[in-house]
């Protein structure tokens, strides 16, 4: 369904935009604002930072991390229905750990937004108790971001496999290789330089293959939406 193909070469693209902006919020935004990298894991400095930027905290964990795990899930599903026929019991399971993955990804952000917000009045009342609940909670969102980075990288690899055998995705394919290996080991180790590493590589293969099949599919949706209404407007006028 070209539909689903052209959506999903959009939603690609932001979806990697989103990522990136999840990126430099964590390793740069944050980081300016008076809270680093190592800090994140610190509930004595990670819940007042909340607090005083919760604008902030909001446009990274929202803007980026739940935007790009929904949007992914589009173009995974437009790939789905790409290569379905080339490969169908491949795509079919790439398309289930993907979209999987990708909503394992948006809960993660969903849950850090909400439970770490809401540990804010705790913290107030009681440091020790809003401390092991952020402990507790963090503990679930690192566990949900790694099942999320396993499941699109095994998705991806799959994915890659299939497409390198495609003379126009053949460049996709080998990225989507070195991607989807990136992304689950970074699911497996927890190591800072392996979670950039993995995030640079699903920034890097949400826009590349967003593009490769957004180039297959002709213009963007919103492109088509305005000539496909431009064209039965015309129809409409000639038969009037």
């Amino acid at each position: 369904m070209d539909n689903l193909r052209r959506l999903g070469g959009e939603a690609g693209v932001l979806a990697g935009i989103a990522m990136a902006w999840l990126f430099l919020g964590l390793v740069l935004v944050f980081p300016s604002a008076g809270l680093s990298l190592a800090d994140q894991a610190n509930p004595h400095r990670y819940i007042p930072f909340i607090a005083k930027h919760a604008g902030i905290f909001w446009s990274v964990n929202v803007l980026g991390a739940f935007v790009a795990g929904v949007l992914s899930a589009v173009l995974i599903l437009a790939l789905g229905d790409r290569f379905r026929e080339a490969s169908p019991g491949s795509t079919r399971i790439a398309t289930e750990f993907g979209v999987f993955g990708a909503a394992a990804f948006a809960s993660a952000a969903i849950v850090r937004q909400v439970g770490f917000t809401s540990l804010t009045p705790i913290y107030k009342a009681t440091t020790s108790g809003g401390a092991a609940a952020f402990y507790a909670m963090n503990g679930v969102v690192d566990a949900l971001t790694a099942l999320a980075g396993i499941a699109i990288g095994f998705g991806v690899l799959l994915f890659g496999n299939v497409m390198i055998k495609s003379g126009r995705y053949s460049s996709a394919g080998t990225l989507s290789i070195a991607a989807g290996a990136a992304m689950v080991l970074g699911g497996f180790v927890n190591n800072v330089y392996l979670f950039m590493a993995s995030s640079v590589a699903m920034i890097v293969w949400l826009i590349w293959t967003a593009l490769s099949l957004r180039a297959e599919v002709g213009p963007a949706l919103f492109n088509f939406v305005v000539k496909r209404n431009g064209r039965r407007a015309k129809q409409a006028k000639q038969a009037a």
